[in-house]
């Protein structure tokens, strides 16, 4: 498996804060199945909020010299988690963060409240028109997307792709963010998943969250988000994807007592 969301790089996010606890993760990681990681610390548009690139370059060579002395096998990639703003596009031009390993795919997080929907739009718009992928992170957390997924449908239909967070099938992220992700993941809405891994803990579960994936869609398509479009993305290959389903609540009708008192009529 490849993790394209990780917050493994130490002392420049809110995930790894030393060498060490990178290195447990790392270990976790490779305990789980993973054979790479792309490390995807958070670029915000204020500076002082963010790492710069040669920064994160620099801290992944030394991290890369103690994953090798260690004799730990597996690869390292680096990437960001670019928080949407009127700024990041301009950010992106500067050369401030990265894509997903150099590719054209660009992992994008926005607020999970009070979004403006339009202006987002626009930005993913721009992006594309730019020659670039987004890969929206962890949609299933958005409030916009929890309140209608459609309105992810036409995201992927305008050319955008998914990222869930695999813990989110667990209800490590609540209630509705596992029930968002479940109709995301159903109804072909999510083109990859990920650890989003901030601490070593990240992975005590993540053997029950990876059978869940599998109970509602099955091993080969599990293998296609965590293994096969992963790979894509690190040798900047499309992405071959299924038609997203549109989804239609099932609201349950609730029984009158009128209703009840007529079939009890005709029972009798």
């Amino acid at each position: 498996m490849i993790d394209i969301h990780a917050h493994l790089l130490p002392g420049v996010d809110d995930g790894a804060v030393t060498l060490s606890e990178s290195l447990a993760m790392i270990r976790r990681a490779k305990e789980q199945g993973f054979r790479g990681i792309v490390l995807t610390p958070h670029f915000y548009p204020d500076a002082d909020m963010a790492s710069s690139l040669a920064e994160n370059q620099k801290v992944l060579t030394a991290l890369k010299q103690a994953v090798w002395e260690l004799g730990i096998e597996i690869y390292l990639f680096l990437g960001n988690e670019v928080f949407y703003s009127q700024e990041t596009l301009a950010q992106l031009e500067k050369g401030d963060y990265t894509t997903l390993n150099s590719s054209r795919y660009l992992l994008v997080e926005t607020m999970r409240h009070s979004l403006d929907c339009y202006s987002f739009t626009v930005f993913l718009n721009q992006l594309r028109a730019r020659g670039y992928i987004p890969i929206l992170a962890h949609p299933e957390r958005y409030e916009f997307i929890q309140k209608d997924p459609n309105i992810l449908v036409r995201l992927i239909q305008d050319g955008n792709l998914a990222q869930l967070n695999l813990l989110s099938l667990i209800g490590h992220y609540g209630s509705t963010a596992q029930a968002t992700a479940e109709i995301l993941l159903t109804h072909n809405m999510a083109h990859f998943m990920a650890s989003d891994a901030h601490a070593p803990k990240a992975y005590d579960r993540f053997g029950a969250a990876l059978e869940a994936a599998k109970k509602l869609v099955g091993e080969k398509r599990v293998a296609k988000l965590l293994e096969e479009n992963p790979q894509r993305v690190l040798v900047n290959e499309k992405i071959e994807t299924m038609e997203a389903c549109y989804y239609e609540e099932v609201k349950k009708q609730k029984k009158s007592l009128l209703g009840i008192w007529k079939k009890q009529l005709q029972i009798g």
